[in-house]
């Protein structure tokens, strides 16, 4: 039986700073001719009655926003001020169709930061506390010049961050263990949004509501509730072990902003060392996957029903056909169609391989009977010269770009060592970072920015380059 709870503290509101995206949000100026002078019919016409009469008939994809966006200063002022519900009115994007300009680049913790000495490390001086360092790709460098290294924090939060390490990460938020304000008996996590710098700190887990060290984390976005969740909300769902079994615990941002009761996952507890090394965790339809063990995956279900509390109302089992016993060599995802996806790595005479298996669950959670596993895809790199003792591991997949992160370390790889990146629609291999320590990075976490954080960035370059023109 689970201990007593202790109430919590309520949550710190959510906060705005100064994110990434903020460098291109410039007052507009007016022109000669005035602001729309290209549409001088619809100039004495509400900004509301203007979108609802002409822009919502006529988005048919984020190619459509960024031509409005682009007719002029005020039509992009609209469309900005409109991006969540813009958003969640686009259709998804066609089966099989990846969006590699998602994915921005990654987060990770350091060396060997994978909580162990978690103890040790909180009394630590403040100059041997690493932050969190973000490496971006090429496209991600490019759309965020400087601000790329750091986290979006300003004014009386600049501290806020400092020695944290990720926990997950998923469609547009970072979720950061702020070791900072935790004590050594409880943990403090915060979800940010660093595009558009939207902070909030979650309520303490403490005392008897202490998970322990060892723990994994899943986030869950409004995208993923079909409509029914408020732009901005978010869930957590937390996995650790109790006394002889394994927990899982849910918060829900919102009215609600409060952990929900602890479920428990039936069967054998989960080894500590089996929950370390937990790769990053997959959400498909309010379920959330998490690769066990070699041949299976924990899958659990959330319900978000009564007063906007979270509760993880199904936990089981979901066996997936083993395809390598070698640790760090497969990986779960998800696929734009909305399926189950893993990836493994293997050799290829002497080249480096990946096996691309996909999976429909039937019925939210999926159990050995609730599908097929099939072969979909299959990618060879010739440029990595492989061995089963080189030193690999994959990190993570983003399930709107099909970018797959692993690091390679000294031994093999033809010597190429570093961290790297691989689009699997495109079969293109970029180079992040160089050197043998990537192979050692802990809480590696790739980042992909939201839809609505995309429309942004779409708009707000229209509106950088209008300004090169106009001041030209």
């Amino acid at each position: 039986m689970a201990p007593p709870r202790r109430s919590a503290s309520p949550p710190a509101p959510h906060t705005t700073r100064t994110g990434w995206l903020s460098r291109y949000r410039r007052p507009a100026r007016n022109r000669s001719g005035g602001e729309c002078a290209a549409v001088d019919p619809l100039a004495a016409m509400p900004d509301d009655l203007l979108y609802d009469a002409i822009f919502s008939r006529v988005f048919s994809d984020a190619a459509a926003v960024a031509r409005c966006a682009g007719v002029c200063r005020r039509w992009s002022r609209v469309v900005a001020a409109r991006e969540a519900a813009i958003s969640r009115a686009l259709p998804p994007p066609n089966d099989n169709e990846f969006l590699p300009h998602l994915a921005l680049g990654f987060f990770h913790g350091g060396s060997h930061d994978d909580g162990s000495h978690r103890r040790r490390r909180l009394l630590a001086p403040a100059a041997q506390q690493p932050d969190p360092c973000f490496v971006p790709t090429a496209s991600g460098s490019a759309l965020l010049g400087s601000l790329s290294p750091r986290l979006p924090v300003g004014g009386g939060a600049a501290g806020l961050f400092h020695y944290a390490r990720p926990v997950a990460s998923r469609r547009g938020r970072v979720v950061l263990e702020l070791l900072s304000k935790a004590r050594a008996d409880g943990i403090a996590l915060a979800v940010c949004n660093p595009m558009t710098g939207d902070v909030a700190v979650l309520p303490p887990l403490a005392g008897d509501d202490y998970p322990g060290h060892d723990y994994t984390c899943a986030v869950l976005t409004a995208d993923d509730l079909d409509g029914d969740a408020p732009p901005g909300f978010f869930s957590l769902v937390l996995v650790y072990n109790r006394r002889g079994f394994t927990a899982l615990r849910c918060y829900a941002s919102g009215a609600a902003g409060r952990w929900g009761p602890e479920a428990r996952k039936p069967g054998a507890q989960i080894s500590g060392h089996v929950l370390r090394g937990l790769g990053p965790a997959v959400v498909l339809r309010r379920v959330a996957y998490w690769p066990i063990i070699d041949a299976a995956a924990l899958a659990a279900r959330l319900n978000f029903a009564g007063g906007g509390a979270a509760v993880v109302d199904d936990v089981r089992v979901l066996p997936y056909r083993l395809r390598t016993s070698i640790p760090d060599w497969n990986l779960l995802g998800t696929t734009p169609d909305g399926k189950l996806s893993y990836v493994s790595a293997a050799v290829v005479g002497d080249d480096l391989g990946f096996l691309v298996e996909t999976l429909e669950p039937a019925g939210g959670v999926s159990t050995a009977a609730g599908g097929v596993w099939a072969t979909a895809d299959d990618i060879v790199l010739t440029q990595f010269t492989m061995s089963t003792t080189t030193e690999l591991k994959l990190r993570w997949l983003g399930e709107r770009s099909g970018t797959l992160l692993f690091t390679v370390g000294r031994r093999g790889g033809g010597g190429n060592s570093g961290a790297f990146a691989l689009n699997l629609g495109t079969r293109s291999v970029e180079k992040l970072a160089d050197g043998v320590e990537c192979n050692s990075w802990r809480n590696m976490f790739g980042y992909e920015m939201d839809s609505t954080a995309l429309l942004a960035s779409i708009t707000a370059r229209f509106n950088s380059t209008d300004d090169k023109r106009t001041a030209g």
